[in-house]
């Protein structure tokens, strides 16, 4: 904790930090998955539909979870599956630590940086193979806690490079620990620093938590997390640590472990080799990572130098490829026969459905509802994923007395039918519906046993009708709906 006399330096970098961007307000997909975390009612479901608005998220999550590190017995395709295969905690985790990460590389200004950005994500991917390793219940935390304790470490160093540099030079050469160098340099203590960006981020609790005991529990896994770090270190570090430094970091990773013929060498290997990030992040291929490797346990050069003559993060800026709808909506189809097959639960199915239908229908509005009995029958929504962030399934209601809605009377058809703005309402809550009017909206309802239960409705705010290729995606979507409903009442 800063003293009274401190907290105004602090201030201070705080907000030179701020106003120079480097520590610039988190992005909506960063955002909502943090406030997802603090809500106790949040669902897989809610999770899923975050994520997969954010394609480079959701492409870096998929990534991580088809490694070797989770060995799925099938290949996992989708964001719904993931939630479901990891479940909620695991998924969260991973997609906040990834998200702040690309959040923060979005952030750089000068390639010679980069090297510290390496550093911060190895420090996070080796502490969670280590964390595994020594069976700790939730590796994950591990990896985020890393990154969030070198993020800090950036931002310093893209505000006051000079400065930061000699806090660097501080640690490496005179080995002085990372708290007195900082204050030394900057007239407040690192672990402050981290405490200010974690309130300026207002990140959960639980987070929180993960950081402070790094920092200050005595225990083998916080001493795996620090072998980690000096690493990484080793790895993209400047200067060449030498053979000696390398073995007494394995002697000390073999005891905890209590594996004595462990070797950091295959760690590294087998690590960068099950994260498919690595080279997204970094550009770096399995070619690289062996001679980075050889060259750390030769001791008299640094690998980074090696690195540095190969294109070292020339992708950092490249647009991620995207999968065309029509390849999208392939892999969407088999996916749901492959979920219907394998008997997946009927919310699993919906949630795929609801996923395949805004992946490869792009700007669109997507609504599942079902039909509630009562008095006064309505057809609320369950399922809800789209552009608009401040909108919920329950505001999707209709009352199924409305006989001049589009909606109702499709239901009633128990036909898929096109709605066009004009005269004919579609039935919908002025609130809030009157402020996001839709221009064009298919109706397909969800039919069992001649009867109708529910309906998938996909929507357009902007002036692009649906064109016959997407009518005939979503008829077949809802057709294994319907399958579904009525395999699982037989």
């Amino acid at each position: 904790m800063s003293s009274e006399h401190e907290q105004p330096m602090l201030n201070k970098l705080m907000e030179e930090m701020r106003s120079k961007g480097n520590l610039p307000a988190l992005n909506e997909t960063v955002i909502e998955i943090s406030r997802l975390a603090k809500k106790q009612d949040s669902s897989a479901l809610d999770l899923a539909t975050v994520i997969m608005r954010d394609c480079g998220l959701a492409s870096n999550l998929l990534a991580t979870v088809n490694s070797s590190y989770y060995a799925p017995r099938f290949p996992i395709k989708t964001i719904t599956s993931a939630v479901t295969y990891l479940g909620f905690d695991k998924v969260y985790l991973l997609s906040l630590g990834l998200g702040l990460f690309r959040h923060s590389m979005a952030t750089l200004q000068k390639r010679k940086l980069l090297k510290l950005y390496a550093v911060s994500y190895f420090s996070g991917i080796l502490a969670m193979a280590l964390s595994k390793a020594y069976c700790h219940k939730n590796p994950e935390e591990i990896f985020i806690a890393g990154l969030l304790y070198r993020l800090p470490g950036l931002a310093l160093a893209n505000t006051f490079p000079e400065q930061f540099q000699e806090m660097d030079r501080l640690i490496n050469e005179k080995e002085i620990d990372v708290n007195r160098a900082c204050h030394q340099i900057f007239k407040v203590r690192y672990d402050d620093i981290c405490d200010a960006v974690m309130a300026f981020y207002n990140l959960p609790k639980d987070l929180e938590q993960v950081i402070q005991e790094k920092k200050s529990a005595d225990n083998p896994l916080i001493s795996l997390v620090g072998e980690s770090a000096s690493l990484a270190a080793m790895l993209f570090g400047d200067r060449s640590d030498g053979k000696n430094t390398l073995r007494k970091s394995e002697r000390r990773i073999a005891k905890i472990l209590d594996r004595p013929k462990f070797s950091v060498a295959d760690l590294i290997r087998q690590t960068f080799e099950t994260d498919a990030n690595v080279k997204d992040f970094f550009n770096l291929s399995g070619d690289d990572v062996e001679m980075m490797v050889n060259i750390l346990e030769w001791g008299k050069a640094s690998p980074m130098e090696i690195v540095t003559h190969m294109d070292f993060g020339s992708s950092i800026d490249a647009p991620a490829p995207a999968d065309t709808p029509e390849v999208l909506i392939g892999n969407y189809l088999t996916e749901l026969a492959l979920c219907r097959k394998r008997g997946g639960e009927i919310n699993q199915l919906l949630m795929l459905a609801q996923e395949a239908l805004f992946r490869c229908l792009p700007e669109s509005e997507i609504f599942i509802a079902f039909q509630i009995k009562g008095p006064r029958p309505i057809l609320q929504g369950k399922f809800y994923v789209g552009t608009v962030t401040d909108i919920t399934p329950r505001d999707f209601a209709v009352p199924m007395d409305q006989a001049n809605s589009a909606i109702v009377r499709s239901l009633e058809s128990l036909s898929v039918s096109e709605w066009h703005a004009g005269p004919d309402g579609l039935g919908l809550p002025h609130t809030p519906f009157g402020k996001i009017p839709f221009k064009h909206a298919y109706l397909a309802p969800i039919v069992v046993n001649g009867q109708s239960i529910g309906l998938c409705f996909t929507g357009r705010l902007k002036d692009e009708a649906f064109n016959e290729r997407e009518c005939v995606w979503i008829d077949q979507i809802v057709d294994h709906i319907d399958v579904a409903f009525e395999k699982s009442r037989e």
